[in-house]
């Protein structure tokens, strides 16, 4: 393989579930970089979050590519140039909260530099710090669908989140899909919105044959990535439905350095 990207999934993928990247992965981060591969990080949270991570990992270079909101955000670090794909439109956000309004929940979005709530509790907190952006509650249901975004959030208790998004998906429109990015998380945006998109739009601007891309995931928002890359790896830790159309699954779970050792081999190789 012609090596010229590696992408990765954050959660559960290239940090461990306390949110540290270990030492053996920010290693073999810094070896991609010193030999002139690409690195870059694909989440569903924000680029302007995820950008920064790279400060805040020690790095002391900036990822090359940064695909953020699940595919409807990317960052190109080479152009320094942002793009937005495929929004929510505002009635859709409407009809999604109106869908789920019998079970109790609190809709959550980004906007801006803030978390919109419904109300504040202690998932609410933990988003907010995790995410280093203010808490906003809402005054009005209506403070959600103002405008267009690129998605709505619910957290759910890991033993409703099965049922529920069923549920949701028995009810909505075609336009739109409902999934897990997490066990407890459960996500609406646009269909057409993925990672292997925003992934696909930039090799297409820097001329990058997809063949030498190599990704990495570990949940089912993490699939279409995997699928346009060259070379798709799920860790150990990923969904049943990961690992399926993945190309090889890792040793090692992202609590054991799962993206390091594996990188490692792979790098040892060239």
């Amino acid at each position: 393989m012609d090596l010229k990207l590696v992408i990765c999934d954050i959660d559960g993928t290239l940090v461990s579930d306390d949110k540290k990247l270990l030492p053996l992965s920010k290693k073999m981060i810094q070896t991609l970089h010193d030999r002139h591969i690409m690195f870059g990080v694909a989440s569903g949270r924000p680029v302007d979050e995820l950008a920064g991570l790279a400060l805040k990992w020690g790095l002391g270079f900036d990822f090359d590519i940064v695909i953020g909101m699940n595919g409807a955000e990317l960052y190109d670090g080479i152009s320094k140039q942002r793009y937005d794909y495929f929004k929510l439109k505002k009635d859709w956000i409407k009809e999604i909260i109106d869908i789920l309004k019998p079970f109790n929940l609190n809709p959550y979005m980004y906007k801006g530099n803030k978390i919109l709530c419904l109300y504040d509790d202690e998932n609410m907190q933990n988003s907010s710090k995790k995410s280093n952006k203010m808490l906003k509650v809402a005054k009005d249901i209506s403070d959600f669908y103002e405008e267009d975004n690129a998605k709505i959030m619910f957290k759910i208790d890991e033993n409703r989140i099965d049922k529920i998004m069923e549920y949701a998906n028995k009810h909505k429109r075609d336009e739109y899909i409902a999934f897990k990015t997490q066990p407890i998380m459960l996500e609406f945006a646009d269909k057409r919105v993925a990672k292997g998109y925003a992934l696909s739009k930039f090799c297409e601007m820097h001329d990058i044959d997809l063949s030498s891309v190599m990704a990495f995931g570990d949940m089912d928002n993490d699939i279409s990535m995997l699928e346009t890359s060259g070379f798709g790896v799920c860790l150990i830790n990923g969904s049943d439905t990961t690992k399926k159309i993945a190309d090889d699954i890792t040793e090692k779970s992202n609590n054991e350095d799962g993206f390091g050792y594996y990188m490692q081999k792979v790098l040892s190789k060239f």
